[in-house]
């Protein structure tokens, strides 16, 4: 299964850059007010149930929240963050395999970095909400 196209041209697309999102076959699309997070869920993304992995759901989260603080630091997204914190709020079982996570600065000060996040499926259900802090790695 192959992702949909963006709906608007992001100033950057991150694909493989990392050994897990080589592994777990997720994208980064990066716009000036946001991070995108997208990936087609499949077998190596579930649990026991055959339903999405919570985990999972936390590692777009804080991908994509990372990617969000790190633009809101860098014109290129390039500026390395490190997660203080992360929150997640399960909502809703994903019931379809398209799934991506929205990460928007909330607040950036010159080091720290607040961002909330949302996750969804293709059909536009809401999945988990959550919440991160986010430090500049220099």
């Amino acid at each position: 299964m192959t992702l949909p196209p963006p709906a608007e041209k992001p100033e950057k697309t991150v694909v493989a850059e990392t050994g897990l999102q080589r592994v777990l076959d997720y994208e980064h699309r990066i716009y000036a007010d946001r991070c995108e997070t997208h990936m087609m869920m499949d077998n190596r993304h579930t649990n026991r149930h055959n339903g999405l992995h919570g985990g999972m759901i936390a590692i777009l989260l804080d991908s994509a929240c990372g990617f969000a603080a790190s633009r809101a630091l860098s014109d290129d997204a390039n500026q390395l963050v490190s997660t203080l914190s992360l929150t997640t709020n399960y909502v809703a079982l994903a019931k379809h395999p398209h799934i991506y996570a929205i990460g928007k600065t909330s607040r950036a000060g010159r080091s720290v970095v607040y961002v909330n996040g949302e996750v969804f499926d293709g059909n536009g259900t809401l999945i988990a909400t959550g919440s991160s802090v986010l430090k500049k790695v220099k």
